[in-house]
């Protein structure tokens, strides 16, 4: 299973529309649906997870004394 990261910002109504559709959208059956939304999460969270990790390492880059 792989996640997708992006260097694209989404806005949160990007992230409502998206939910919206896969909840809309046909498919075979319930796990389907569940495995739609559980790799859309994965792929949320590891954006948000990137995301962090650059902006703590951008703050430590910036408070580190130089010597």
């Amino acid at each position: 299973m792989a996640t997708r990261t992006s260097n694209i910002p989404e806005q949160p109504i990007d992230t409502y529309a998206r939910l919206a559709h896969l909840l809309r959208s046909p498919t075979p059956d319930r796990e389907a649906l569940l495995d739609r939304l559980y790799e859309e999460l994965l792929a949320r969270e590891s954006k948000a997870y990137a995301a962090g990790w650059s902006d703590a390492l951008t703050e430590a880059r910036r408070v580190r004394p130089r010597g």
